[in-house]
């Protein structure tokens, strides 16, 4: 008898349940190891009978189809004995998997107490107050140190832009003027061709318009002398 109590009963380490496990799996294989060689049997019993049938004895083909039918029998209560197992091997390794669940949760619980154990509210609140104020302070910098100074500091920047659009204004004005000049030296005048006409024959008028420098005097006087002499010898 006890005096102080029921003695507490000592949890299972890890490694205790793997070898709990591998335990049941060798106990799996060994059972179907078994079953397989008695189904072996089995079947071979059931050969031996049809062939002592044939052989017309009777007693022998009864023996060895009771061996068969043991066999048989023996070869189900092992299946019905390695299902059991499967099913508890499938439970512990499923409360297995959720006592290293369960631990890992209880150890992520315990880091985040522990972390913000080290942090409060109000060191938060301080701590955004501060960051405000840098905040604050730069943006205020920034704007110090971008501000112009000497003579920059006292330009306006209408009269810069007036400006601009002044010079650009007499750009344009200078460019059309320029190009006027260009303009006017493509048009060029249209000059009637003199027609060449041999007497005795009547010709078709050609009249050719060209634009370009007219021709000069003595060309054109040169070239009426020559169709006088044309005609003189064709008289002759």
């Amino acid at each position: 008898m006890r005096l102080f109590g029921k003695k507490k009963k000592q949890n299972m380490k890890p490694e205790e349940v793997l070898k709990t496990m591998e335990s049941l799996r060798k106990t799996i294989e060994d059972i179907e190891k078994r079953s397989t060689l008695l189904q072996n049997k089995a079947q071979m019993e059931l050969q031996n009978a049809l062939q002592r049938k044939k052989q017309g004895d009777r007693a022998g083909a009864l023996i060895s189809l009771k061996r068969k039918k043991m066999y048989e029998t023996e070869a189900s209560k092992l299946e019905g004995s390695r299902m059991n197992i499967e099913q508890q091997l499938f439970a512990i390794e499923g409360a297995s998997m959720n006592k290293n669940i369960f631990d890992s949760l209880k150890t992520g619980n315990q880091a985040l107490k522990q972390v913000h154990g080290e942090i409060k509210i109000e060191d938060v609140d301080k701590l955004k107050d501060e960051m405000e104020e840098q905040q604050d302070l730069v943006q205020e910098l920034n704007e110090a140190i971008s501000q112009p100074i000497g003579f920059m500091s006292t330009v306006d920047e209408d009269d810069l832009l007036k400006e601009l659009d002044e010079i650009e204004a007499q750009e344009y004005e200078r460019d059309l003027i320029e190009a006027e000049p260009s303009q006017k030296a493509m048009v060029r005048p249209v000059v009637e061709q003199p027609s060449l006409e041999l007497p005795g024959k009547e010709q078709p008028q050609v009249l050719s318009n060209f634009a370009g420098p007219q021709p000069q005097q003595p060309v054109k006087a040169a070239q009426n002398n020559e169709l006088d002499e044309l005609f003189n010898s064709m008289q002759m």
